[in-house]
C-alpha cells in the first residue's frame, strides 16, 4: 500500500469510529472529550522558544514543519541518513502502528512531517540524535510522524523533545516507529514539556531482530491532557526491549500510560519500571501489559508501577498485567501507591535539615532509580536539572 492509499484508508478509519470514549477499556480512566471537541485553526507561525542542543546533530521542527536553520545535521558519518519522513518514505511506514487507534489514524491521515532516521548495517553512532519539536501557536495541531531504522548489529542513541509556550493550548499527536534488525540497539529518550494547557498524545511501536535491544524512557512534566501508549514486539530469539519512564505531574493535569510488549518467541526479556510523583490535583492512569505467547518459552518479563503522591487530592489508576501462555518463564509484576515516609522525613529533620529541603530529597531519591538507568550521559544531566527545578517549584 503506498502512502497515498495508507493516507485515505487511515481518514476513512479515523472518520468512521472518532475518538474514543471511557465507555472503551482502554479508555475508561481517560476522557479525551476535551480534545475530539476543540477545533485547531492555528495558522503556522516560525517558533520564539528557546532549547537546548544535546548532541552534535540536532534535527528541529517548529510549529509542526521542519527548520532548517535551527537543525544541524552536517558531517553525518557514512551509512546514516537524517531528514524527514516526508522526504524519505519508507515502505514499512505504517506496518507497526496500528490505524484503528484513534489518534495513529489521525496521525497517519494528517502527518506533515517528522524525523526520518536510517542507519547501515555495522554503524555505531555514539553522538545522540536530538529531535526538538516547538510549539507556541495558540489553537494549532501538529500531526508528527517520526521513523526510525537500525540495520543490523548498529546502533543509534534518538532523544525526542518536546517543548511548548505556557498556557498556549494546541494538540501534539506523534507516532514513532523504530525497526531494530538482528543485534541492533535503539536507545530512544522522549522528554515532554509541553504547555499545561496543551493535549499530548504519542505512539510508540517497536519491532525487535533477533539480539536487538531497544531502549525506551520517558519523562513527562507536561500537557493538561495526555497519553503514551509504547508497545514492543519481540520477534527474535535474544531480543531485549527496556522500558523506563517518570511522570511528575500537579495543579489538574491528566497523564495516561499504556504499555504492552508481545513476545512472539522463545528467550526474550522486557523489563519495565515506571515511577510517578503527584501533586495537588494531578491525575495519572498506568496499564502495562506482558503477552507471553505460546511458543515464548524461556520468557524473562519484569513490571513495575510505583507511585509518591505529594498531596491528598492527588490520584492514580494502576493496571499492571500478564497473560501469559508458555509454562518455562519467568514473569513478576507489581504496583504502589503512597505517601512520603514520615520516619525518614522525620530522620532527616533530626540531622538539622528543614521539612522542604527533606521532603525535596526523599522526592528526588524516590526519581532517581529511574534516571539512573540513563546511558546517554547529556540526556541523564539534562533531565536531572529539569527533575529538581520541578521539584523546586511544587515545594514552594
Amino acid at each position: 500500500m503506498n502512502l497515498t492509499e495508507l493516507r485515505k484508508k487511515a481518514a476513512a478509519d479515523f472518520k468512521a469510529n472518532g475518538f474514543p470514549t471511557t465507555k472503551e477499556e482502554l479508555w475508561r480512566f481517560t476522557d479525551v472529550s476535551a480534545v475530539a471537541n476543540t477545533e485547531f485553526p492555528g495558522e503556522w507561525k516560525a517558533s520564539d522558544l528557546d532549547f537546548q542542543p544535546l548532541g552534535n546533530y540536532c534535527l528541529v521542527f517548529e510549529n509542526g514543519k521542519l527548520s532548517v536553520e535551527k537543525s544541524n545535521i552536517e558531517a553525518l558519518p557514512e551509512g546514516v541518513k537524517i531528514g524527514t519522513t516526508m522526504d524519505h518514505i519508507d515502505p514499512r511506514l505504517g506496518a507497526l502502528a496500528d490505524a484503528q487507534s484513534a489518534f495513529v489514524a489521525a496521525n497517519t491521515a494528517y502527518f506533515s512531517d517528522g524525523a526520518f532516521i536510517e542507519v547501515a548495517d555495522g554503524i555505531e553512532l555514539e553522538a545522540p540524535i536530538h529531535l526538538v519539536y516547538l510549539a507556541d501557536v495558540d489553537g494549532a495541531a501538529f500531526h508528527l510522524r517520526n521513523f526510525v531504522s537500525c540495520g543490523k548489529n548498529s546502533k543509534v542513541i534518538v532523544i525526542e523533545e518536546y517543548i511548548g509556550r505556557s498556557d498556549t493550548t494546541y494538540w501534539t499527536n506523534a507516532v514513532t516507529e523504530a525497526f531494530a534488525a538482528d543485534g541492533a540497539s535503539i536507545d530512544h529518550y522522549k522528554i515532554q514539556r509541553e504547555s499545561a494547557s496543551a493535549f499530548h498524545f504519542q505512539t510508540v511501536e517497536a519491532q525487535l531482530g533477533a539480539n536487538a535491544v531497544f531502549n525506551n524512557h520517558s519523562i513527562t512534566f507536561g500537557s493538561g491532557l495526555g497519553r503514551n501508549d509504547i508497545r514492543g514486539k519481540l520477534t527474535g530469539e535474544g531480543g531485549e526491549a527496556v522500558c523506563n519512564g517518570l511522570y511528575l505531574l500537579n495543579g489538574k493535569q491528566h497523564f495516561d500510560t499504556h504499555l504492552f510488549m508481545d513476545h512472539a518467541v522463545p528467550n526474550c526479556n522486557s523489563h519495565e519500571l515506571y515511577k510517578g510523583i503527584l501533586d495537588e490535583k494531578a491525575r495519572a492512569v498506568f496499564c502495562g501489559r506482558i503477552l507471553v505467547q505460546q511458543d515464548a518459552q524461556r520468557t524473562d518479563a519484569v513490571q513495575s508501577n510505583k507511585n509518591l503522591l505529594l498531596s491528598r487530592g492527588a490520584k492514580v489508576n494502576t493496571l499492571p498485567q500478564l497473560e501469559i501462555y508458555a509454562d518455562d518463564v519467568k514473569c513478576t509484576h507489581g504496583a504502589t501507591i503512597g505517601e512520603l515516609d514520615e520516619a525518614a522525613l522525620y530522620y532527616l529533620q533530626t540531622r538539622g535539615i528543614d521539612p522542604v529541603r527533606g521532603k525535596a530529597m526523599l522526592t528526588y531519591a524516590f526519581a532517581n532509580e529511574v534516571l539512573d538507568e540513563f546511558q546517554c550521559a547529556p540526556a541523564k544531566a539534562y533531565v536531572e536539572t529539569l527533575v529538581h527545578e520541578w521539584l523546586e517549584r511544587v515545594s514552594g
